[in-house]
């Protein structure tokens, strides 16, 4: 059992009902990251807070309180709207904050791989960005949305919420404590969101705690707007794909200037830094937790893999679980040593549907619109699930929880058919029933999703080929561009968002390195062109470099140049692929014309023209093509043959870069055998290694 698996174990076996007495609560909530499982973590806190603060204010009996907040790589941007909809007045409960209309929905629905992916043609520009792969140019937009909504007169007066977030220093901070030296890398921000009596929001320095590894923003406990969103920014910088950020804090009253990153590196679930920040006063701590679900899944049949690994294997298997011990050792340390008389008490959330989410290492969500609204709706409809489930604890547990979901669904879903047509389909498909009698217009986007995923268990990459083909089954229109690609080459959906990385990987190596680093850069792009090449319809010359438009020149080199004995030759190609995956069918025809130089007058050779005409059959797709066909010849000089001739040619491919062809001549005079050994994919190499960046 991995450690994690252990610490959701002992997660689970330390948990008891969420919300278990309904009248009296004191909890804080914990929110971890997950890339593009922001959209339904999204869902789920909105649908949770919502309904806990509407039963705060309906019912003067019930005293329900919430002491902190804590959260970290995307589940920061989460705990800054869960302490703003905390405070929210009761007579705001419903402006910009129903289901389609609130902070939670609008953060995530609207970021997607084209505003992520650096790229020209395919997703955005961002000339500011020297350092990594992605760019949060979109994120920065959104968040001054969330900033103006804190000067709103939305919030509850005198409400006060502590929160923060954790982030890791890129370069450890060493303290001297007792003379004996320690390097740290976390360190966690802490916060709190008042609100005056005019009902506006502002975010202040909470200075009720002083351990070590806190940091502050200001010196005077009010840090500006600009260094809360960097800090905001440097908890959810995932590495390489987001830049490191810069913060001006605080440190022991010391001013302090450091590069920061995503703080779930060491402290993805910071239940210590929750705990701490609810000074004791929480009992309970709701931990949001996409990866858990309340149905069993059946075991999937593996392969039985040898028990002896290789040494790469060892390694990386080893590097996994040193990562996986340094992000889960300080939620394991906490949970040992402060919830094991279960005075205090851990519940998690629960999911019973798969989401877009899980797909592509928790990337998936990205790919569509459609696919980040269903998540959310899929996170509205779990907090609803919980809610029911943890608040009927006697007597008539099945009528309760139907009242219950029943209430909490009228209110979460007010205001939108949309939602409500997709939170009935979901009850009925878990429960067996609908929320409501009532019919709701189809929606067909949502219905696609829908039949599409709600079979799959795993989402590993097998899964995903299934859900992309359902996808199509069921005529889902894509509203983002790169699903659009997907769904057209399904088999072929990862080249273009490989293309796009590999000619940014390569930029920031130009831009920011050594010329040894430049050129292995430029080489291994090079050489794992054949992975990323485009495969679809009419090509001319398939260069696998992602061509920028002033340097598109570059394609109109020669594409093989090839060596046979006293002969050289340079060649085009043109291509025409196929739309099938069929056993023994051919994955394209190529048209390929060359020219052939004789080297030196020592064998009775002439300059030649050739003309290939192939079928090309991929023996193990993008590494290994074997290809066939007939060839026509005209000599270059009038001393042999004006004539036409003909012959045949056979070769072998390897990663679309050395070519190994035999060639026969039928009505040639003297020698017409060749082995020509060639490199393609040249103008590839140009522009690889071209200083241009």
């Amino acid at each position: 059992m991995t450690i994690k698996n252990k610490l959701i174990t002992l997660i689970l076996l330390s948990s008891l009902p969420l919300l278990s007495h309904e009248d009296k609560r004191d909890f804080s909530l914990i929110i971890s990251g997950g890339i593009s499982l922001g959209a339904y973590e999204a869902g789920y806190n909105w649908g949770l807070i919502k309904h806990l603060n509407h039963l705060k204010h309906s019912n003067s009996e019930k005293n329900i309180q919430m002491h902190s907040i804590a959260g970290a790589s995307a589940g920061a941007i989460n705990t800054v709207m869960s302490a703003m909809a905390w405070c929210r007045d009761e007579h705001y409960l419903d402006q910009k904050n129903l289901i389609e209309n609130n902070l939670f929905y609008r953060m995530w629905t609207q970021i997607d791989f084209e505003d992520l992916l650096i790229d020209k043609e395919f997703g955005t520009i961002d000339n500011q960005n020297k350092t990594s792969l992605f760019s949060r140019q979109k994120l920065e937009q959104l968040s001054e949305e969330m900033f103006l909504e804190l000067e709103q007169p939305y919030y509850e007066a005198g409400c006060k919420i502590p929160f923060g977030f954790a982030v890791t220093r890129v370069k450890p901070k060493i303290s001297t404590i007792q003379d004996i030296k320690i390097s740290n890398k976390l360190f966690h921000i802490p916060l709190y969101l008042t609100v005056n009596a005019s009902g506006v929001a502002q975010i202040l320095d909470n200075n009720d705690l002083s351990r070590d590894n806190i940091i502050h923003l200001s010196h005077d406990g009010f840090p500006t707007a600009n260094r809360i969103k960097k800090a905001l920014f440097a908890s959810s910088a995932f590495p390489i794909a987001f830049e490191q950020v810069e913060l001006e804090y605080f440190h022991h009253n010391q001013f302090e200037k450091s590069l920061f990153l995503d703080g779930g590196v060491f402290d993805n679930v910071p239940l210590d830094f929750a705990r701490r920040l609810s000074l004791g006063n929480a009992n309970d701590y709701i931990f949001m937790d996409p990866k858990h679900l309340r149905r069993e899944l059946a075991p999937k049949e593996f392969q039985k893999k040898s028990e002896i690994e290789s040494p790469l294997n060892s390694a990386m298997t080893l590097i996994g679980d040193i990562f996986s011990a340094s992000e889960s050792s300080i939620l394991y340390n906490t949970l040992a040593e402060e919830f094991q008389d279960n005075s205090k008490q851990i519940e998690v959330s629960s999911r019973y549907f798969p989401i877009t989410g899980m797909f592509l290492e928790h990337f998936g969500a990205f790919l569509d619109k459609g696919f980040r609204e269903y998540d959310y709706y899929v996170g509205v409809y779990d907090a609803i699930v919980d809610y029911a489930k943890d608040n009927c604890i006697e007597g008539n547990r099945v009528a309760c929880e139907m009242q219950k979901r029943s209430n909490a669904y009228e209110l979460l879903s007010k205001g939108s058919n949309r939602a409500k047509y997709i939170l009935n389909l979901l009850s009925t498909e878990e429960f067996g029933y609908a929320f409501e009698k009532k019919s709701y217009p189809v929606e067909s986007d949502l219905l696609a999703i829908f039949k599409s995923i709600k079979t799959l268990n795993y989402q590993d990459m097998e899964e995903f080929y299934t859900f992309i083909g359902k996808l199509n089954e069921q005529k889902y229109k894509a509203k983002n561009s790169y699903l659009k690609h997907t769904l057209s080459y399904p088999n072929e959906w990862y080249r273009r968002p490989l293309s796009s990385l590999t000619h940014r990987i390569v930029h920031l190596e130009k831009e920011n390195s050594d010329n040894l680093s430049k050129a292995l850069a430029s080489m291994t792009a090079y050489g794992a062109g054949s992975f990323y090449r485009t495969k679809s319809g009419y090509t001319f010359n398939p260069v696998s470099a992602p061509l920028d438009q002033d340097k598109l020149w570059v394609k109109y080199f020669p594409y093989e140049v090839a060596y046979a004995k006293n002969t050289f030759s340079l060649a085009y190609e043109n291509y025409y692929y196929f739309e099938n995956n069929g056993f023994l069918m051919p994955k394209a025809l190529e048209l390929k014309p060359s020219l052939a130089f004789k080297l030196s007058d020592r064998e009775n050779q002439q300059d030649f023209f050739r003309m290939d005409l192939n079928l090309n059959y991929e023996l193990k797709k993008d590494m290994l093509t074997l290809g066939f066909g007939p060839s026509i010849y005209r000599d270059l000089s009038n001393e042999v043959n004006k004539e036409i001739g003909f012959g045949a040619n056979i070769y072998g491919d390897f990663l679309n870069i050395f070519r190994l062809t035999y060639t026969q001549r039928a009505d040639y005079q003297g020698d017409g055998h060749y082995f020509f050994v060639g490199i393609s994919d040249i103008p590839s190499f140009l522009y690889w290694i071209s200083d241009e960046k």
